[in-house]
């Protein structure tokens, strides 16, 4: 190994243990000022104090990152309405795209989440801003053929769907109930959490993963008091986490033990990350049992960047 190898992994290496210091100090300094209060909506509200670690930079590309899976030990992403039918793997230390993946057969009408499993990645075509699309559809390719080719070109399969509570596709621009931002894979099936502009809630439609067409019909609903825009479930430890936001403060929701079902069961966590007022959070995903990592997109406030949290770090602190 030459001179120049070792002194890069030795800064590497410096790096890693200076960020693993910095978290200790910032967790002592921020569990005397974790703020809790239980709701009678069934949840405990936490005000987070302090602006999560940035796990990395975004390259201006992706700009508009909407959601984020971690697949081969990378983040992956791509932009959302009006961007191209691609899927960047990101070099965590640049933020630049190190892998492009094509979908040949696809386009971008409003990609807004993805969610994997252990054959298949899935993206949700199926933002509705207007509150009048008819054509939903989740992309499903197959890992495999990815390889490690700097760009590479994949088929994808397709899955329709509909809502059968949805009466009227009049436009109603952000002023309409079924737009749609966050999708988890959850056994054999994907669920689908709405985005509701209009009464803050959010409902669960589960569907199969093999391609076809289908009309949903929701399973639950909850009222998350906000915008959902991003989703994941970690089979791990049985726990799903919602990000969104409201009145330009993101949240991340924290249900223990989902079931697939209802969203009501269990231990309810909301995290409010009143540092990051003005961001716009968009996709999340597990990075391991206890740390998620979550996009937010190029704003006025913010530039388009990934960070992380310890979720497990957070709720232990409140019971203590």
């Amino acid at each position: 190994m030459d001179s120049n190898t070792c002194l890069s992994l030795n800064n590497i290496l410096m790096k890693s243990i200076i960020i693993k210091i910095q978290f200790l100090f910032v967790f002592a300094a921020l569990s005397s000022n974790l703020s809790s209060q239980q709701l009678s909506e069934g949840y405990t509200i936490i005000q987070y104090p302090a602006a999560p670690a940035e796990y990395s930079p975004l390259h201006k590309k992706v700009n508009e990152t909407s959601g984020v899976i971690y697949f081969r030990k990378h983040i992956w992403t791509f932009n959302d309405s009006g961007g191209k039918p691609e899927l960047y793997k990101i070099d965590k230390e640049t933020g630049k795209i190190s892998q492009t993946v094509i979908l040949e057969n696809a386009e971008n009408h409003d990609w807004e989440d993805i969610t994997q499993d252990k054959k298949y990645i899935y993206i949700g075509d199926f933002g509705n801003n207007l509150g009048n699309r008819k054509n939903l559809k989740i992309y499903k390719i197959e890992k495999k053929p990815i390889g490690l080719k700097k760009k590479t070109k994949v088929n994808a399969e397709i899955i329709e769907f509909s809502y059968n509570d949805q009466e009227t596709f009049k436009i109603k621009n952000r002023k309409n109930d079924f737009d749609c931002e966050s999708m988890i894979s959850f056994g054999d099936s994907l669920i689908i959490f709405s985005k509701n502009w209009v009464n803050g809630k959010t409902r669960m439609y589960k569907l199969p993963k093999t391609p076809g067409q289908y009309q949903l019909d929701h399973i639950s609903s909850y009222n998350v008091d906000g915008l959902a825009t991003g989703a994941d479930y970690n089979e791990d430890n049985k726990n799903l986490v919602i990000i969104g936001y409201k009145d330009k403060i993101p949240f991340i929701f924290y249900f223990d033990n989902f079931d697939g079902n209802k969203l009501d069961k269990g231990k309810i966590y909301r995290i409010e990350l009143v540092r990051m007022k003005n961001a716009q959070t968009e996709g999340i995903t597990w990075l391991n049992s206890e740390n998620v990592v979550f996009s937010a997109e190029r704003t006025d406030t913010f530039d388009q960047a990934i960070y992380q949290l310890n979720i497990e770090e957070v709720l232990k602190h409140i019971n203590e």
